[in-house]
């Protein structure tokens, strides 16, 4: 097995998914990370029907499944209170991925804290580490691990670990967010919660944008933050999450395509200079 894979979400690729598993295979990438879609589609990943065509993609291309993202939470809130019409489709969400990601045979339910899931308050702790415990045994029982990805520091994450208590719950970490947002250094998040860490996380870049450039041209620190993972032994996916087909990051002038096979190599050669 290799020691780094590399991968993508597929919501970045050009298309925002569609013909995913052909396009990675054609940039040269081992694997993606799905997004289970919204509640106004009724979350197609988690139909039979829609599983069938991803599995027979997969077993034409050759593209590993890592992930699933329950990617809605950014619109829905995991938090909210029991007796909302938010709670009743956070709960249906949380029982449905598991059976998701079981079907795709994935090995980590990925769970974005941003924007209207993101915790604001002690209720908001208590009912998103409520959610997270559900989650984290009904995916246990599979040997499934759940990771969070949030802009929480160090003090914050680990509060939140220990409201959690589960063995199987991790961090998804991404190497912009806590840059970008909160102005932290990226390996300052990696030097306090590197412990907590899936093997699984997500890399883009930009300049005062979520991914406004190719991976290195941002203010980020995109080397500093491989090179301090490759110095701890890291192992695991490493998942490019630049937007090739949105702007900013389009406006370089070249196509999406174009843009996706440059990252893909600037990926490659950094994997190949400090993990190799």
């Amino acid at each position: 097995m290799k020691k780094i894979k590399i991968g993508a979400c597929d919501w970045g690729l050009p298309g925002a998914g569609l013909y995913a598993a052909r396009i990675a295979a054609s940039a040269g990438l081992d694997a993606l990370s799905l997004r289970i879609g919204l509640y106004e589609n009724d979350y197609p990943l988690t139909w039979p029907q829609m599983q069938k065509i991803y599995l027979d993609e997969q077993q034409k291309y050759g593209v590993e499944y890592c992930a699933i993202a329950l990617n809605d939470f950014d619109n829905i809130p995991m938090h909210a209170p029991r007796g909302t019409a938010e709670y009743d489709i956070v709960w249906d969400l949380l029982r449905r991925s598991v059976e998701t990601a079981k079907a795709l045979g994935v090995s980590v339910i990925q769970v974005p804290g941003f924007a209207a899931s993101e915790i604001k308050s002690r209720e908001d702790l208590s009912n998103s580490a409520a959610a997270f415990r559900y989650l984290c045994a009904a995916a246990g029982e599979y040997g499934i691990d759940v990771a969070a990805e949030n802009l929480m520091n160090r003090d914050e994450f680990e509060e939140f670990y220990d409201c959690v208590g589960m063995e199987n719950f991790y961090l998804y970490f991404d190497s912009q967010n806590y840059h970008l947002f909160r102005g932290m250094r990226e390996t300052e998040i990696l030097e306090g919660l590197y412990h907590r860490m899936c093997s699984q996380l997500h890399v883009k870049d930009g300049r005062e944008a979520m991914s406004g450039s190719l991976l290195g041209a941002g203010d980020s620190g995109f080397f500093d933050t491989m090179k301090w993972l490759a110095g701890h032994n890291y192992t695991g996916y490493i998942l490019l999450e630049n937007y090739y087909d949105q702007l900013p990051l389009r406006s370089a002038g070249k196509s999406p395509f174009d843009l996706l096979e440059e990252d893909v190599r600037i990926l490659k050669e950094t994997v190949k200079k400090y993990f190799e």
